[in-house]
């Protein structure tokens, strides 16, 4: 299966949350519309969490399901390669405990971060519930305006201000839709790389003198973003290559891909295969190693505005 056939299938988990954000700001809504009844707020709130009991259900099945076929794919995509090369003996295979735990981690920590923001979201349900029932009465009797008119300002604010299901270091509120699909195109990137990254370990242990399993290349799509200018650019896992810098001089840090929320992949990059093929490993400009996320994106802010 290809990373494109990979991406759909989350996307449709992304979809899922989409729509369950969608519905759930409806339920919201019919609920200040109702007159906020005490029975009618628990209807309310039960069909919310039965939504997002829904939602923990699928992000479960895409954390085990589907998740792990990313890893999956980057030992394939590396054998693949590796079976073209002269005097190597593939090594196949994803049973052993190295590539276990590290699938099996994933998964755990995914569907964890997962339901930690769907139950979040359930609490704050709770609480917009609460507080439109108190300040409803509040507005009125402070202000004197009429029930029609308090009902639509807490439905704009409710809009406006949408359901948070995370709130960041930084202070920013995540929508749970937005929030699902950033952790699942970070996630699925970074468990990509860590098998990539594992099986040239793999291949470096059992040919240590081979020259084609020290090195990464930055998959390419076209990128818009500051990480486009990476793309098809090769790096040194050991960072003792005489042409291409270190791994360790791309602006990831502490990410084990380029940013949250990115597209590329690292992938093995083998001089033999190349030069077979005719195909060069880009080296990058000086300017862009060593750099950090927040000057990058400071760059590319100023570049753009």
């Amino acid at each position: 299966m290809s990373i494109d056939k990979l991406d759909r299938e989350s996307n449709k988990l992304v979809n899922d949350y989409k729509i369950s954000y969608i519905s759930i700001l409806e339920l919201l809504e019919e609920q200040i519309d109702r007159g906020l009844s005490e029975r009618q707020a628990r209807s309310i709130l039960r069909e919310i969490q039965l939504e997002l009991k829904h939602l923990d259900e699928e992000a479960y099945k895409w954390s085990y399901d589907v998740l792990p076929e990313y890893y999956l794919l980057s030992l394939h995509n590396i054998d693949t390669d590796f079976a073209y090369l002269n005097g190597v003996n593939v090594i196949r295979g994803e049973q052993i405990v190295l590539h276990k735990h590290a699938i099996a981690n994933a998964s755990r920590n995914t569907y964890t971060d997962l339901a930690k923001n769907t139950a979040f979201m359930n609490e704050e349900a709770k609480r917009i519930i609460r507080s439109n029932a108190s300040e409803l009465l509040t507005m009125q009797t402070i202000t004197g305006q009429d029930y029609k008119k308090t009902k639509k300002q807490l439905k704009d604010a409710l809009v406006s201000q949408g359901v948070t299901s995370f709130v960041d270091a930084g202070g920013k509120h995540w929508k749970i839709e937005d929030y699902s699909s950033m952790l699942v195109r970070s996630k699925s990137r970074t468990l990509h790389n860590r098998g990539t990254m594992n099986r040239l370990e793999e291949y470096q242990d059992k040919y240590p003198s081979n020259e084609n399993f020290g090195l990464i290349r930055i998959s390419s799509h076209n990128s818009t973003c500051w990480c486009g200018a990476y793309e098809n650019t090769v790096w040194s896992i050991k960072g003792n290559h005489p042409m291409y810098p270190s791994i360790k001089s791309l602006p990831n840090q502490p990410y084990e891909n380029l940013h949250p929320n990115c597209r590329h992949v690292f992938l093995s990059y083998m001089p033999e295969l190349a030069r077979m093929r005719g195909d060069e490993g880009i080296i990058i400009s000086t300017k862009y190693q060593n750099r950090t996320i927040k000057d990058l994106n400071k760059e590319l802010y100023h570049q753009r505005h």
